[in-house]
This record gives C-alpha cells, structure tokens and sequence, in this order.
C-alpha cells in the first residue's frame, strides 16, 4: 500500500530536466552581471579608488634641495698640557766610579803638599794623607810629612855650618761644618809629633836631634772634581813643642796646604 505512495513522492521530489533556449530567448536575455564586491572587512585592505593611477615599481623622482653644509663645530678648548716634570734619566756610571748613593762610610786617600816657613825660612813639605769619610762630614785619617829643602840653622856651636831638616805627623780630624753637593767648607787639623836634626850640610849627618810634639789647626775647602776626586785646600799654623837642643828652639810657621783626594765622594 505504502510502495505507490512512495513512487509518487520520489517522482515530485525530481526536477524535470531544464530544456535548451531559443535563440530569441537567448537574444533578449540580459547580460549576467558580475557578482557583488565582498563587503569590506576590518583584516582586508580597502579597494583601490577607480581614479587613483596603477601604482609603478619605480619611485617617482623627488626635487629635494641640497642640504646645506652643517657649520663648523667649535673645537673645545684645550688646556696646555704641562710639562713633564719627571727627571731627565742618569746616564750610566762606571763601576769603578763606586756605588750611587754613597755608603755612610767611605775612604780616602792622596798626596798632600805643604807650603810653610822654618826658622824665617821658606819650607816645603810633601807628605801623604788618608783615611774615612762619615756621612761625608766627619773625616778622621792620619797624615806624614817630609821636609823637601832642609833650612840654613847658621853656625853651629862649633862654629861649622847647618841645616834644619824636620818630619811629622799625627792624627787627622776635618768637619764639614758647611757642605754643599759639590764644595764643603772645613775646620779641623792635625795632631801629633815628629822629629828635628841639625845636620852638616857636607855629609848629611846629625849632629844633634830632638823629639817635638807638633799641632796644626786648619781651615780649609774642598771641592768634588770628580766623584772620585777632591781637591783639599786648606790654611794654618804649624805649632812646635820642643825640647832643649843645640838647634832652633821655633821650629813653627803658617802653613798653606794643597791636597789631591781619591775615594767616593
């Protein structure tokens, strides 16, 4: 009962088969149009405006004017540097010129001469001198001298002709009371005894000796050379001590002194 009903129903529900238009239908049939733009949403870009030209790769030339030259930038001042006041370098010193600084206790040596007057006579000695240097202004050594022109003494008690030939020497003592670094000003002198004769100038021999007990202040100067040499200048009296003998009792005089002095200054 349920099949022609069904039938019918499937038969309705099939569209009939659209038949192929005339030519005149086709003739007055209007054009299909193109569909609708889509509406614009808020992810796509807008359409291009119909007025606006097709967009070219190449960018469209721009008329800029040249920048004008930026001015100069003002220098900043510049302070003077100042000079360096580092010291200039020491040269090299040999080694045999000694240590640099100087140690507090160094030697010294040299030749002495002295120039003096024996019993109103004109007398030179010549002798050698040495010893330390502390701290450069205490100087203690030793000194010897030798008479190099024995002086006429006059007849001796005999009536023969003499001469007065004499030798001494002692302990030496200078401060440096002013000491600059290359000249230092000294007070100081020697102590200490020697020996006199009364000789026959013919052969040489003694004819009479004595002892004496001498002493001789000194000022003096000294001046650096050379780190290695010092000249010694230096004025004084020679003060004698005799005892009795047949010769002259005044065997002093003033005394000038010029000395050569090596060691480390």
């Amino acid at each position: 009962m349920y099949a022609p009903l069904l039938a019918l129903g499937l038969a309705a529900a099939t569209p009939a088969p659209e038949l192929p238009a005339s030519r005149d239908a086709l003739a007055t049939e209007p054009e299909p149009t193109s569909p609708p733009a889509p509406a614009p949403t808020d992810d796509a870009p807008p359409p291009p405006s119909p007025e606006a030209p097709p967009a070219s790769n190449e960018a469209a030339p721009t008329l800029t004017s040249p920048d004008p030259a930026p001015p100069p930038a003002a220098s900043a001042p510049t302070s003077a540097r100042p000079a360096s006041t580092a010291p200039a370098p020491t040269p090299a010193r040999p080694r045999w010129w000694g240590p640099d600084p100087r140690p507090k206790v160094s030697g010294y040596g040299g030749p002495a001469l002295r120039l003096s007057g024996l019993h109103g006579a004109f007398a030179a000695f010549v002798g050698l001198e040495g010893g330390i240097n502390i701290l450069q202004r205490l100087t203690v050594g030793a000194s010897l001298q030798w008479l190099l022109n024995p002086v006429d003494a006059g007849p001796f008690a005999r009536g023969g002709a003499t001469r007065i030939n004499i030798n001494y020497g002692g302990l030496v003592v200078d401060v440096a009371y002013v000491r600059g670094k290359r000249v230092a000003g000294t007070l100081g002198g020697l102590l200490g005894g020697g020996g006199g004769c009364v000789q026959d100038p013919e052969n040489g021999r003694c004819a009479d000796k004595t002892a004496f007990f001498v002493g001789e202040p000194r000022a003096g100067l000294r001046v650096v050379l050379a780190p290695i040499v010092r000249l010694h200048l230096a004025v004084g009296y020679r003060l004698v001590a005799a005892r009795t003998w047949t010769g002259p009792q005044n065997l002093g005089g003033p005394m000038g002194m010029v000395m050569l002095e090596f060691g480390w200054f």
